[in-house]
């Protein structure tokens, strides 16, 4: 038997949650934590918590929501300029290798074919609602 992630475990409900495991962590401390995450973007969180703010019932989960909106905007925003610059690899190293084959060349192609698709699933994800293992 296959187990999902621990955040697609996690209850999308906050208020579900904390029913039914007796969470501990208050709103507030929910707030500063993605309140850092804005700050230094090393501060993963789990897709599961983020949607348990995606239907905010007070003032505070409405704070909440906006910051894990502001922080995928500003991540689709990078990972959206580092897409074009790879895109851009891909396309110049195709050029090159028309003319004449390097090992930088294809170097850059090889990279940059990795880093397309990986990019765009990233992406995807920031948008993604729907919690998977």
């Amino acid at each position: 038997m296959t187990r999902m992630c621990y955040s697609a475990e996690v209850v999308a409900d906050y208020r579900q949650y904390v029913k039914q495991y007796g969470a501990t962590i208050s709103l507030e401390e929910f707030f500063h934590l993605f309140w850092e995450r804005i700050q230094n973007r090393s501060t993963v969180i789990p897709k599961a918590v983020e949607a348990a703010f995606l239907h905010p019932q007070s003032e505070r989960e409405r704070e909440i929501k906006a910051l894990i909106d502001q922080f995928a905007e500003q991540e689709e925003r990078r990972l959206s300029e580092e897409l074009f610059k790879q895109r851009k690899r891909l396309a110049d190293a195709e050029r090159k290798l028309a003319q004449k084959e390097t090992k930088a060349a294809l170097e850059d192609q090889r990279i940059a074919t990795n880093k397309v698709p990986w990019l765009a699933g990233k992406i995807s994800d920031l948008r993604r609602t729907l919690l998977t293992p």
